[in-house]
């Protein structure tokens, strides 16, 4: 009999009072703090009541899945920030890169201790894959200042992400999942097209690069705990924005290519 295995991945919507609160320049930090532990708490109670083994805070403290990176490092500045928009709205401005990439505090390690007081079970900690940063915090004209190339944006990126895994490994933190590494990208032509032409590197070799980044980020925390990759093609009103509106029969081989050739655990 095969069995299947169901988890959830570790995001979940922020509730309107919490998004409000966020607005709102008359509500201090320690103000949001209560706001956002109130919300986590509901939020763990919520997946317990429908038996979920494993918890998480639902990255109900980030305004992205990925702000905890932005708001540890140096170097990433919102004034020059790419807006991200989704079904036509503006919800996000995502950092770019202005200065050498360098972590001035852990990333997730205050939402770390807020679950170990209060998760009613094992954890789960979500981070971003430093892949994500090159292709959206790399801004010619201005990254190109202090970085020659996409790739040395990535490499200093990487030590960071490893550096959290550890830390969350070393305090026995259950689940570590790496968000978004962008593999899915590599199927699409236009993806493909772009990494040639913008970030002047051959798309295999990109591939292999993100791959080696993930594979180090996961380099001697095997076996604590366990580590995940959450990898997907980006929809946007349920449609795929890679590869046009419908993927192609062959675009499996990439992703499947992509799988041969890494060892992460959980891929």
């Amino acid at each position: 009999m095969t069995i299947h295995r169901a988890d959830q991945v570790g995001s979940f919507l922020r509730p309107q009072e919490l998004l409000a609160a966020r607005e709102d320049p008359a509500i201090s930090p320690d103000q949001l703090r209560e706001i956002e532990d109130r919300c986590i708490l509901e939020c763990l109670d919520e997946q317990k009541k429908r038996g979920f083994g494993v918890f998480t805070d639902g990255e109900l403290r980030r305004s992205t899945f990925m702000s905890d990176f932005n708001e540890a490092v140096e170097g990433i500045t919102d004034g020059d920030a790419v807006q991200r928009q989704w079904s036509g709205s503006i919800v996000a401005k995502l950092g770019v890169a202005t200065g050498r990439v360098t972590a001035k505090r852990r990333m997730t390690k205050h939402e770390a201790d807020f679950l170990k007081t209060h998760s009613p079970g094992d954890i789960k900690v979500t981070l971003p894959s430093a892949n994500q940063f090159p292709a959206i915090a790399y801004k010619k004209g201005i990254s190109d200042a202090v970085y020659g190339s996409f790739s040395e944006l990535l490499w200093d990126c990487a030590p960071i992400i490893s550096a959290e895994v550890r830390a969350l490994a070393d305090e026995g933190i259950s689940y570590i999942q790496l968000d978004a590494p962008r593999y899915s990208y590599f199927i699409d032509p236009k993806w493909r097209q772009y990494v040639h032409d913008e970030m002047g590197m051959d798309p295999e070799d990109a591939l292999d690069d993100a791959i080696k980044v993930d594979n180090a980020a996961f380099a001697g925390v095997t076996g604590r705990g366990r580590v995940h990759v959450h990898s997907s093609v980006p929809r946007e009103q349920s449609q795929p924005v890679v590869c046009g509106r419908r993927l192609r029969p062959d675009c499996g081989e990439a992703v499947r290519s992509a799988r041969r050739r890494c060892v992460l655990a959980g891929v």
